[in-house]
Order: C-alpha cells, then sequence, then structure tokens
C-alpha cells in the first residue's frame, strides 16, 4: 500500500529547522523519494518523514543516536548517584563540624569534595566525538 500524503488541516508549519545537508547522491535520492511518494518538494516530505519518526509511526535503526542516548542516561544516572553521595557527605560534614572533628579527617573530606566535583564537571561535558565517527555538518 502506498502512503498518502499528509491532508493540509489549516495547521501551517511555519517553524523552520535547518538548512538540511545532504550529498549528492542523497539528495537525489530524496528528489527521487519525494516524487514516488506524489510530494511537490522535498521539505514537505522530510518534515513529515521526521514527524512520522518521533510520533513513532516508523522507527529506523540509529544506532548512533541510540549511543548517544544511552550515554546521555548513564551520565544522568551517574550524576544522580553522585548527588546522593554529595548530600551524605554534607550531612557527615556537618556532624562534623561541632569542633571535635580531628583535623586529617576535614581534610579527608576536603579531599573528598574536591574529586567528587572533579567527576561531575566530567560528566557534565558533553563527550567529544567518538572516534570514527563524522561531526554533522
Amino acid at each position: 500500500m502506498q502512503p498518502t500524503i499528509r491532508r493540509f488541516t489549516g495547521d501551517k508549519r511555519d517553524q523552520r529547522i535547518g538548512p538540511l545537508r545532504f550529498t549528492v547522491d542523497e539528495l537525489s535520492a530524496l528528489e527521487v523519494a519525494t516524487a514516488e511518494h506524489g510530494y511537490k518538494g522535498e521539505g514537505g516530505f522530510a518534515a513529515d518523514v521526521v514527524v512520522a519518526f518521533i510520533s513513532g509511526r516508523f522507527t529506523a535503526n540509529l544506532p548512533l543516536s541510540e549511543d548517544r542516548r544511552r550515554t546521555q542516561h548513564f551520565r544522568a544516572q551517574v550524576l544522580r548517584q553522585l548527588n546522593r553521595i554529595g548530600v551524605n557527605i554534607n550531612q557527615i560534614a556537618r556532624a562534623l563540624n561541632s569542633d571535635l572533628t580531628p583535623p586529617d579527617i576535614r581534610q579527608h573530606l576536603v579531599e573528598l569534595q574536591m574529586l567528587l566535583e572533579l567527576i561531575a564537571e566530567t560528566l557534565r561535558d558533553p563527550a567529544g566525538p567518538v572516534e570514527g565517527e563524522e561531526a554533522a555538518a
């Protein structure tokens, strides 16, 4: 069954994303697909494909996207756990600030706090390009 073109519902698409960039071969394939599906222009076809994807009407295997999603999820979990550790450290620090704390314990807490801040900052920074992955143009 041939997919149908989205019927105009009165909701004009006036927000732009782009411009999209393609290789010569990709653009040629896009133009062919656009014509095969009865679209007058590539923009409407590309927008409908994106909307169908994000609404779950079809899926595609996008491993780079999935890897990035998993990395972001992992970072979020680590940051959440670091936050919980930080809360515990603050509770310990509050208890130790009763002037009965030996000075070497305080130094260890300072070092631990610096280490946690370094780990959190490292996880906040987006990872650089993965080896073999090209930067999007």
